[in-house]
């Protein structure tokens, strides 16, 4: 995509004054493949925010699941040892007023003892029949706690899996400008500003083109992985051409470059790849160093994987 796009600016300074040499159709159908990625990248920036606001709230709404149902857990197991210890208690009386009818001998007092031993009887029932509840709903919830624990155990070893493969996929890049990290649930592949960009560019340097060429072709291989690309800078105001306005402005070119270049693989469905600009406001190193600011300067590409499960055991489903 990146030649693509050279040649197209090359068209568009000299092309009237050497019209000759290209066609006015390849001129346009050139331009209309740039403009047709451009528009691709540019619909999915305006998505990457929602998804990964999406599967956020998704790992924390099922850790929060998984928390309130193991407290209530405890709670259940404590309630039902107080019902426990009060059957007990009625179970005492109980066998203490059987006693007391054995042994009585009075009719009026054999009449108040029967009353007395009904009245402790169905009380005993009743906290016989609320533990059987009680027990049956411990065992629901300590089998949902297990089930959600389950899926968290499964979803990190997911991460866990995917984070190795990648960094397979990457073998001799890694620790070259590229580091490849399992983070927020998410598997993070960092490059290095110096990797991709020229200082102050957003066209993608050449000696990029193997590192982003192997992570297209594990993207293709694996469509089940979602991608955001983030850009991000250091904390200096930008001051190069008119054509870049801010650090803003800087790290959303770049982020849509490396979507440009990834889709070069024509396996990649776009739709999978969003676009985010972060600027200078998700620092690895808040220093103000050189070195600080350095580390600071890169782009990420943020791998997910399918997150069904997850979704449907949030949704109850």
């Amino acid at each position: 995509m990146n030649k693509l796009i050279n040649v197209f600016s090359i068209l568009a300074l000299v092309g009237f004054s050497f019209s000759s040499c290209v066609s006015s159709k390849k001129y346009a159908d050139m331009k209309n493949k740039y403009d047709e990625c451009s528009q691709r990248a540019d619909h999915n920036f305006y998505l990457s925010e929602r998804k990964e606001a999406d599967l956020d709230s998704a790992n924390a709404a099922l850790k929060r699941q998984v928390a309130d149902m193991a407290k209530d857990t405890v709670d259940q197991s404590l309630r039902m040892h107080q019902i426990t210890m009060e059957n007990n208690s009625l179970r005492g009386i109980n066998d203490g007023l059987s006693a007391q009818l054995k042994a009585s001998h009075n009719e009026a007092q054999t009449k108040a003892l029967l009353a007395d031993f009904q009245k402790i009887q169905e009380q005993l029932q009743a906290r016989e029949d609320t533990l059987q509840v009680a027990e049956k709903t411990l065992k629901a919830k300590e089998k949902k706690v297990n089930e959600l624990s389950s899926i968290i155990d499964k979803q990190n070893q997911t991460m866990q899996n995917l984070r190795q493969r990648v960094a397979d996929a990457l073998k001799g890049f890694e620790g070259n400008g590229l580091v490849v990290v399992n983070k927020n649930g998410k598997v993070y592949v960092s490059m290095d500003e110096k990797l991709l960009f020229q200082s102050g560019k957003w066209d993608v340097d050449a000696k990029a083109d193997s590192a982003l060429s192997k992570i297209s072709a594990f993207l293709a291989a694996n469509k089940d992985i979602q991608v955001v690309i983030e850009g991000h800078t250091d904390d200096l105001p930008f001051k190069g051409n008119g054509n870049v306005t801010d650090n803003w402005d800087l790290s959303a070119k770049r982020a849509t470059a490396i979507v440009r270049a990834l889709l070069k693989n024509g396996n990649i469905d776009p739709a999978r790849i969003s676009a985010s600009g972060r600027a200078e406001f998700d620092p690895l190193d808040k220093s103000k160093t050189k070195e600080a600011r350095q580390r600071n300067r890169r782009t990420e590409i943020i791998l997910s994987p399918n997150m069904d499960e997850l979704f449907n055991v949030i949704n109850g489903k």
